[in-house]
């Protein structure tokens, strides 16, 4: 339930198998790629002049970045075309991947395939629109049935030109009105719906004049074969024994890209995993260096997968590679931060996704994961505390989290559903109702004063742990300055104590105030304001930077942040009212909707309302609520202990398929 440690890791070899090397790594995908030259040349990076290392460190003064793109657009263009053809859905398989290969001499038997294959579909392509318009020579043909026309007489015309056209009813009325004006025989062939169809026979000679007549009515000239002779429906049968000619060939091709799928589907199913491959080798390639002969690639990875990943590189590549492994001290001074890679148990792992909202905490942070759950399970369960609605909510994150597969919020949300269950039995709250339970601790609408008091207490327990964990941090990251004399703390601890038991004893005892705590009080202050001055003197910290000397600017700015601090401990401290405050308002709410209900004239009425009552309270209600322990979290407990600055640990992989597919490409 921590911050996973990391190591350092290096890899230095020859070019040649630079690609091998980086599969080997993407296929293990435990390493977190850094760049290549923060790491040569940081202060702490050293490699030992031993004889196998001598070659490699003659190269390291004169390394150059990758530069080179390698363009994937041709093989994806193959794979897209063999996924069409062969109907193959693509899936990434580990099998595909894992066994040595040469990615340019595994495409190139593709080639040469791939321009066969263009080329049959380019020739089922050009079929299939011949037998289009072949059927659309059909479909206008039979308009002139009625005639019994031999089409060749009237298509090779020396001095009349022939038309078979389609316009709208309206403007063929009034082509009929203005008939005498026409230079051309024109026959009504038939009629469609809103549409006319007509025979138009005209001089060539004109032609033009004809043409501006027919485009002001916007006609359609319907198309007819021009190389075939006969009669109408003689060259009908002559096109549709044509196209039965047309499938066939259609057919004869496709067998033909058959066979290319039965030869080749086991390779062609290897090819879309391989290419992506190629294009994540090809990405992770930035964060290299490259000498004459050598690379050289760095990562953070896991301390518990180090073993592995070395031992697979070992195994694959003998004593090729150069492999080095050095531990993270704390604190961490190398140029490039380590990733976090939260590591906790189960039952908090859903609560991470809510952490990495507020930020990703740093590598040497304490991970908040488990302070956060329980706090935030608890602010829930005490501002929704309920039996019947909490179970609908466990029942929903159970859903979503088991069938739905959304883990993190359906994990969140059956968690906060049982929470809400527990805190409804001690309310003795079910669907709002206190009637049905006895409460096994409290009922919070009759015992509103106790439930405020309650809820700030319990306030001000939760900020004194986030006062400890923030204390807790800072010795780990050895910033003492902070831990002892920062407004979040050992004196802002002191301070935050102090003030609560003035408040106290000034509000609630009526007694005056100490003279040594307001001394005390006063002095605390004045160290939070000097932190840096003192923290200068007393640790003999001159050289180090994170010191530094207070201009009387600063000194005025540090002051208005201590107004702030106080200010912002009244605020975070009044802010949990809001958690006994929502426990009332859920029975208010429920108390509402009841008297609603109690005034219908109907059993059927007085559920409608009680139901409709409790879907509003679970979504509406149980959002705010959601969003208001949020900001609890975030706002009064996070800001003590929790900055999140830190790096998400991304290893370098690709997301396989666990599973074959079973369609006809997988």
């Amino acid at each position: 339930m921590s911050v996973e440690e990391m190591r350092v890791m290096g890899v230095i070899g020859p070019r040649n198998i630079l690609n091998g090397v980086l599969r080997r790594i993407i296929l293990q995908g435990s390493m977190h790629m850094i760049d290549a030259f923060s790491r040569v040349y940081s202060t702490d990076f050293f490699l030992p002049p031993t004889e196998k290392n001598i070659e490699v460190l003659e190269e390291e003064p004169n390394l150059k970045p990758y530069t080179e793109r390698r363009d994937f657009s041709e093989g994806e263009r193959i794979a897209n075309l063999f996924h069409t053809l062969f109907d193959i859905k693509p899936y990434l398989s580990e099998e595909h991947v894992s066994e040595d290969y040469d990615y340019d001499q595994f495409m190139k038997q593709f080639f040469g395939i791939y321009r066969e294959l263009q080329q049959t579909e380019q020739e089922i392509e050009a079929k299939l629109e011949e037998i289009s318009r072949k059927k659309e020579y059909i479909d206008n043909l039979k308009y002139l049935y009625p005639f019994n026309l031999k089409i060749d007489r009237f298509i090779d015309m020396e001095y009349l030109v022939f038309r078979l056209i389609r316009i709208t009813r309206e403007n063929y009325d009034k082509l009929k009105r203005n008939y005498k004006n026409i230079p051309a025989i024109i026959l009504k062939a038939a009629a469609e719906g809103k549409n006319v169809i007509m025979v138009s026979i005209a001089p060539k000679t004109l032609e033009e004049t004809l043409e501006r007549i027919f485009s002001s009515l916007n006609y359609t000239i319907l198309p007819l074969p021009q190389e075939l002779k006969g009669t109408v429906v003689e060259v009908s049968d002559e096109l549709r024994n044509s196209i039965e000619e047309d499938r066939n060939i259609i057919e004869s091709l496709k067998i033909s890209i058959e066979k290319y799928k039965e030869q080749y589907i086991n390779e062609l199913k290897k090819m879309y995993s391989r290419l992506e491959m190629e294009k994540k080798i090809e990405e992770v390639k930035s964060k290299i260096a490259l000498g004459d002969k050598s690379f050289f690639m760095f990562g953070f990875v896991p301390a518990s997968k180090v073993d592995k990943l070395k031992g697979e590189l070992e195994k694959s590549f003998d004593d090729r590679l150069i492999i080095l492994i050095d531990e993270i001290k704390k604190p961490y001074s190398g140029t490039t931060l380590p990733p976090t890679k939260l590591n906790n148990i189960k039952l908090f792992q859903p609560f991470e996704s809510l952490v990495k909202m507020y930020g990703i905490p740093s590598y040497q942070e304490k991970d908040p994961t488990v302070f956060f759950a329980l706090t935030y399970l608890l602010i829930f369960g005490a501002m929704f505390g309920d039996v019947g609605q909490g179970a609908v909510l466990l029942l929903g994150g159970i859903i979503l989290e088991y069938f739905y597969k959304k883990v993190d919020f359906g994990g969140v949300l059956n968690r906060l559903g049982l929470s809400s269950i527990i805190f409804g039995f001690l309310y003795g709250s079910v669907f709002g109702s206190e009637e049905l339970l006895p409460a096994l601790v409290i009922r919070p609408m009759s015992n509103i004063n106790n439930m405020l008091v309650t809820a700030v207490v319990f306030g001000v327990i939760l900020i004194l742990f986030s006062y400890v964990i923030g204390i807790i941090n800072a010795v780990k990251e050895k910033n003492i300055k902070e831990g002892l004399l920062g407004e979040n703390g050992l004196a802002g601890l002191f301070f935050y104590l102090l003030l609560l038991y003035t408040v106290f004893r000034v509000f609630v005892l009526h007694q005056p105030l100490l003279p040594l705590i307001t001394i005390t009080l006063v002095f605390l202050l004045v160290i939070i304001l000097l932190k840096e001055t003192i923290a200068s003197r007393l640790f003999h910290s001159d050289r180090d930077k994170s010191f530094r000397k207070l201009s009387a600017n600063d000194y005025i700015e540090e002051g208005f942040g201590l107004i702030e601090m106080l200010l912002s401990m009244l605020s975070n401290t009044i802010s949990f009212l809001r958690v006994g405050a929502f426990a009332l308002n859920h029975v208010g709410l429920y108390i509402a909707f009841l008297t609603l209900a109690k005034m219908m004239k109907s059993a059927w009425g007085n559920w409608t309302i009680l139901v409709i009552g409790n879907v509003v309270i679970l979504t509406l209600e149980a959002l705010i609520v959601f969003i208001q322990a949020l900001r609890l979290e975030y706002y009064e407990l996070f800001t003590k202990y929790y900055r999140g600055d830190g790096i998400e640990y991304v290893p370098v992989k690709i997301n396989f398929m666990k599973t074959i597919n079973p369609n006809t490409g997988g």
